[in-house]
């Protein structure tokens, strides 16, 4: 009996250490160097064991891509939960953002096909994405009360200027500090949320 509860932990503690090197692996040198065989030699098992828990390097990173969704839709439930003012929950929302691409920039990679991290479901297919959307849609539209189309229209701003900060921000972390670049995001996403009224 205490061996049969030991494998299924143990199985989960193996896939989990898959998905920690290879974002460990895409850290340092980037998601073009993350491979199955890579991260089998790196964790000291043969490829296709790795096989076993991710038929492909596809599937390893849309698993890393939900897991970056979930993260951002349990982020942005905790907001809602702790702030009633609509427009200071978007903020928080756009500001919790930046945060997580800051700490976690090779998940947020291969959430929005960055850097070579590519997954073939496109992200406005995921299902995980989706939800992350409908909490923003329903945070604009709780002070914006608005048709579903117009929420739709402003939603794509929001995720357009936010993540094209970011994005910019990433790609030019060697020319700008990023401190200077997340006070511009701060200041352009305060300017965002108050000019949507």
């Amino acid at each position: 009996m205490e061996a049969i509860e030991r494998k299924p932990r143990s199985r989960e503690q193996t896939r989990s250490g898959i998905l920690t090197t290879a974002k460990s692996i895409a850290r340092r040198e980037g998601w073009q160097a993350v491979s199955i065989r890579k991260i089998a030699d790196a964790i000291e098992y043969s490829a296709p064991i790795v096989y076993e828990y991710f038929d492909s390097k596809d599937v390893l990173l849309d698993e890393i891509r939900n897991e970056g969704f979930h993260y951002l839709y349990q982020e942005y439930e905790r907001i809602l939960k702790l702030y009633r003012d609509p427009e200071k929950r978007l903020y928080e929302i756009s500001l919790s953002l930046w945060e997580f691409a800051r700490q976690q920039p090779e998940i947020y990679q291969v959430m929005y096909n960055l850097d070579g991290a590519y997954c073939t479901i496109p992200v406005y297919q995921s299902e995980t994405m989706q939800s992350v959307s409908r909490i923003v849609r329903q945070t604009i539209f709780s002070f914006i009360p608005k048709a579903e189309e117009s929420i739709k229209r402003l939603y794509f701003q929001w995720w357009s200027v936010s993540h094209g900060t970011i994005m910019l921000a990433m790609l030019l972390k060697d020319e700008q500090p990023l401190d200077q670049s997340e006070q511009i995001y701060r200041e352009t996403m305060r300017r965002f949320v108050r000019d949507l009224r």
